[in-house]
């Protein structure tokens, strides 16, 4: 009986256990093959780009304490469904020389590109190709799934 029990009780663990939802994660690819790398974001220099109708807020984050990453948020208000979106990132290194390089965010987790759903806010972190004295990025361009675009104006 006790043995029973015991199985009851672990099948319940395990029904409970395989039902939870995973955790949202978004790495995101680059033009360079850049992935996405933990690391933690500095408080610092904090931008919004939100545009009346705009079908997604894009918030960057600022740069990563260690100064080789940085991190942004992307919050959708769209039923329409989104493929990627494209962000510009502008960054000067130490000696003042500055770049630009195109990131290209999708929702893939585990290999995988996800829908990206309607007021779910997805955070992602990104590796640079080197260490930066500042970094500055924007929303470039949004790509939906029927292959149309937007651009903030």
């Amino acid at each position: 009986m006790k043995i029973y029990i015991a199985l009851i009780l672990a099948a319940a663990l395990f029904s409970a256990c395989s039902n939870k939802q995973p955790s949202e994660s978004s790495n995101t690819q680059s033009n360079a093959s850049t992935q996405s790398t933990p690391s933690k974001a500095e408080n610092s220099q904090k931008t919004s780009e939100s545009t009346s109708g705009a079908p997604i807020e894009f918030t960057c984050l600022g740069l990563s304490a260690d100064k080789t990453g940085f991190s942004y948020r992307v919050k959708v208000n769209t039923d329409k469904p989104i493929s990627q979106v494209d962000i510009e990132v502008k960054t000067v290194d130490e000696k003042g020389k500055s770049s630009t390089e195109t990131y290209l965010w999708q929702n893939i987790v585990k290999s995988h590109q996800q829908p990206i759903e309607k007021g779910k806010t997805y955070e992602s972190e990104e590796t640079l190709a080197a260490s930066a004295a500042k970094v500055e990025c924007k929303m470039k361009r949004v790509v939906f799934a029927d292959d149309t675009t937007w651009d903030p104006k």
